[in-house]
């Protein structure tokens, strides 16, 4: 092969894999991961259940005035939503069907919903760096039911 086309032949090749790299990349970010049926909290535990595995959390989730918090970042992940953070108080979620927008203040139990304000059972708040929200109110914004709470255990399931 004479080395002008060694060189295109080279070049042809290169950009053929960079498209195929690229058009799998895409792909991958269209497609969803699959999103977990069950999960469960324990209050005090940094392990959240996830259909029939386990995970770590950074923050343990707590119970304050009745109310139980868990990580945001946690709950909104593992139900498909994604969350932006301007890293002062105003956080923005879009849900996984991208139909729904919110957008929550840190230090407020209030929200807007589509535009319109909703009120959450607790305030949104930091704890050891991570922002926290009440899990039943945030859980069924997710489309997430309560379906079971050990009192004594202080272990909450729930489903999609």
């Amino acid at each position: 092969m004479k080395q002008p086309m060694k060189k295109t032949a080279a070049l042809l090749l290169g950009a053929a894999i960079a498209m195929s790299a690229t058009g799998a990349a895409a792909y991958a970010e269209e497609t969803p991961a699959p999103m977990p049926s069950k999960l469960w909290f324990q209050v005090g535990n940094h392990n959240i259940g996830i259909d029939d595995g386990v995970e770590t959390l950074d923050t343990t989730p707590y119970i304050e005035n009745g109310v139980t918090f868990v990580p945001f970042a946690v709950i909104a992940g593992k139900s498909g939503a994604r969350i932006n953070y301007n890293g002062k108080k105003t956080i923005y979620m879009k849900t996984r069907n991208n139909k729904d927008t919110y957008t929550f203040t840190i230090g407020s139990n209030k929200y807007m919903y589509n535009g319109e304000e909703k009120t959450l059972a607790a305030k949104l708040t930091v704890k050891s760096g991570r922002v926290v929200v009440p899990l039943r109110d945030i859980g069924t914004l997710l489309g997430w039911k309560v379906v079971s709470y050990d009192n004594e255990k202080k272990i909450v399931q729930m489903t999609m």
